[in-house]
């Protein structure tokens, strides 16, 4: 999978880092502050940004230091989108993935420190919000090997600073990783995996999505960046790395030991203990000179839930297609916090509706409110959404509940891992003669130029 010839890093390469993507941004896309680092400081800025409906990538210079620090990377759709490759195609652009370009001398081995130099407190990792049990790496990518074939898997866990080397880590998604880790319990091993901090938005991307395998989580990375992905072998397991990363942990998940790990503030809004209760021992930090520290805002803040859900809207929407062409649109809304998806499409028959919901439900344990609507509503604009709910819908009709489903556990209202899950249909009904509104194109334009200050035609 990797390429047998080195190569050397250059400068043009950086169009793989995240220092490439801070330098593409334009002024209004990304906001400056020279402030010292401290707790909860990150979080508040990006939560009255937010309140401005402003969402541009924040940095923080230290006036000491010069130490820079951002956050809110992942928090606007067009930053991403005009940044990031082949979004809507994704899957089968990575099926031309060639391989892996390794990189001799790696700009994210400029400084290695192993063994007994591990010391995790000179990282810049901060409290969050006040219920924080410490300092949490929550930027932190996990790249580990499958057991079975090899294929690299990316992935993100809360990761709670405990000691010079070690930190708690909870595997609660229940998802590849957590089952390399059962492997290798049952074996009796460690788990090996390497944590990169601090690179392009691509790899953010994919360490957010469940990647169909057999593909490599690479193949997708490579693919949102439309390049070979640049490489580096790990200093101690050999795991490969993205070259041009921040900052790269490297070490052990240990094999039946636990420890409490938590609480830390959720994407749903709420602070959780729930936890897997990992334990991650750290054996070398390599990192680049003039190391950017990257974070990610967590709690009830969009980059958190954006994250995960670009890509996610993109594969569950082409895997209902592949069943139901009929579907035309799907939008995970940020108020939902991944429990809410909102489904436009034109329905063929009756009881369509309701069976593209429960196949959606059947794709995604996470959800559980979808609402369906024709695809004259644009599902990216909530009032329309529940204008369409409101005028089309009937709740002894239009609505459906299927008791105790597995869910997420993160989920403060569900019990044992299971909830209730509920569908709208908020589809115009047989029979519907009822006409919307519209208004001319002409007169739009019109109204358009007048506001804007430019003369009528």
């Amino acid at each position: 999978m990797t390429a047998d010839l080195p190569a050397t890093a250059t400068r043009a390469d950086e169009g793989q880092s995240l220092r490439g993507f801070l330098a593409s941004l334009d002024d209004d896309q990304l906001i400056r502050y020279t402030v010292r680092r401290r707790d909860f400081l990150l979080g508040a800025i990006v939560d009255e940004l937010e309140k401005r409906d402003s969402f541009p990538v924040v940095q923080l210079t230290d006036p000491d230091t010069g130490a820079k620090t951002v956050a809110n990377t992942f928090a606007n759709r067009d930053i991403l989108k005009g940044r990031v490759h082949n979004i809507m195609d994704v899957e089968r652009k990575a099926l031309e993935f060639g391989g892996l370009e390794m990189v001799r001398n790696p700009p994210c081995q400029q400084n290695v420190r192993e063994g007994a130099l591990v010391d995790l407190s000179a990282l810049p990792v901060f409290r969050h919000f006040p219920g924080d049990a410490g300092p949490y790496i929550t930027s932190g990518v996990v790249i580990a090997r499958d057991p079975e074939n090899g294929r690299h898997n990316f992935s993100f866990h809360r990761m709670q600073i405990k000691g010079k080397n070690k930190i708690g880590v909870s595997l609660h998604s229940r998802g590849d990783l957590w089952r390399y880790m059962a492997a290798s319990e049952a074996a009796g091993k460690d788990l090996e995996i390497a944590v990169f901090i601090g690179a392009h938005p691509a790899y953010y991307i994919v360490g957010a999505s469940k990647v169909p395998p057999p593909q490599d989580d690479y193949s997708w990375a490579g693919a949102y960046m439309n390049a070979v992905p640049k490489v580096a072998k790990s200093v101690r397991a050999g795991i490969p790395v993205p070259a041009f990363a921040e900052y790269v942990l490297e070490g052990r998940v240990l094999a039946n030991a636990r420890e409490d790990e938590g609480p830390f503030g959720e994407y749903t809004g709420y602070s959780t203990s729930r936890s897997t209760r990992n334990v991650f021992m750290v054996d070398a930090i390599t990192y680049r000179n003039d190391a950017i520290w990257q974070d990610l805002v967590p709690g009830f803040a969009w980059e958190h839930l954006l994250l995960s859900q670009l890509t996610k809207e993109i594969i569950l929407l082409n895997k209902l297609r592949q069943e139901i062409p009929e579907v035309k649109a799907l939008c995970l809304p940020k108020n939902g916090c991944h429990f809410h998806a909102y489904l436009s499409m034109s329905p063929q028959a009756d009881g369509q509706a309701k069976q593209a919901m429960l196949l959606l439900f059947g794709l995604d344990p996470y959800l559980k409110l979808i609402i369906a609507v024709n695809e004259d509503v644009n599902v990216f604009n909530e009032q329309e959404v529940w204008w369409a709910t409101a005028t089309r819908t009937q709740a002894d009709r239009d609505v459906f509940i299927v008791p105790r489903v597995l869910c997420n556990r993160l989920d403060p209202s569900s019990e044992d891992g299971m909830a209730a899950k509920m569908g709208i249909d908020a589809t115009k009904p047989a029979g519907w003669d009822a006409q919307r509104l519209s208004l001319p194109e002409s007169a739009r334009e019109q109204a358009l130029g007048l506001i804007q200050g430019q003369a009528p035609a």
